[in-house]
């Protein structure tokens, strides 16, 4: 398994393929300008790191390279990523699954399907997301590239986050000051990886009686 490579427990996808599970595009039903750059310089910067040997085991650094997160998957678990924070407690879940994958985030989001939490819309160039009654979309308008915005029909939509994929496989995320002030950055962490990994095609099998990890 390439370093470079980020997949599900049970998803054989190149890195390239990966990059591409949302699809390009310019723009959300014509309703959101996207621009070719946008500035991220008043953003909060996010790397995904120590990658061992892939995405599914990393560590998420904070700007001043401190570790934030500890993205862990244990295969003896029946397929089990944790998402824990900087004081160890975890704070997401997600169940790698034959046919669906499950994901649970505390205080935001219930458990639920991952493909129905990230759902792809009708036109199969963005993936919706709904957090607490909001809805959010996370759209690709240029290779390697993906921004989130809010939902609807705005003139100049605030862009909350940005992630992007360098080519030695690097992933970072920026995220708007705003989406830390409303507790969003967890949900957006864990978005992050669900949506680099690969999960839109679960192909696998599903280990039977072991229990899930605490939330």
């Amino acid at each position: 398994m390439s370093a470079n490579t980020h997949m599900n427990p049970y998803c054989a996808w190149s890195n390239t393929q990966v990059r591409h599970a949302v699809p390009v595009a310019t723009s959300v039903h014509g309703a959101l300008p996207f621009a070719a750059d946008t500035c991220t310089s008043n953003m909060v910067s996010f790397q995904f790191t120590a990658f061992n040997p892939t995405i599914l085991n990393c560590t998420v650094l904070a700007s001043n390279m401190t570790a934030h997160y500890r993205i862990t998957t244990d295969f003896s678990m029946a397929g089990y990523t944790t998402l824990k924070n900087q004081d160890g407690r975890n704070i997401a879940l997600i169940e790698w699954r034959r046919d669906k994958p499950l994901v649970e985030i505390r205080n935001m989001v219930v458990k639920q399907f991952v493909a129905h939490w990230l759902k792809l819309a009708d036109d199969s160039i963005h993936h919706t997301m709904k957090v607490k009654g909001q809805k959010y979309i996370w759209v690709t308008p240029q290779p390697n590239t993906t921004r989130l915005y809010p939902a609807g029909n705005h003139t100049t939509p605030d862009l909350l986050a940005q992630i992007t994929c360098a080519e030695d496989g690097v992933v970072s995320l920026d995220l708007a000051p705003s989406v830390i002030t409303s507790g969003l950055q967890d949900t957006c962490i864990v978005a992050t990886f669900l949506l680099q990994c690969g999960f839109t095609s679960i192909e696998g099998i599903l280990i039977e009686g072991r229990a899930a990890p605490e939330m």
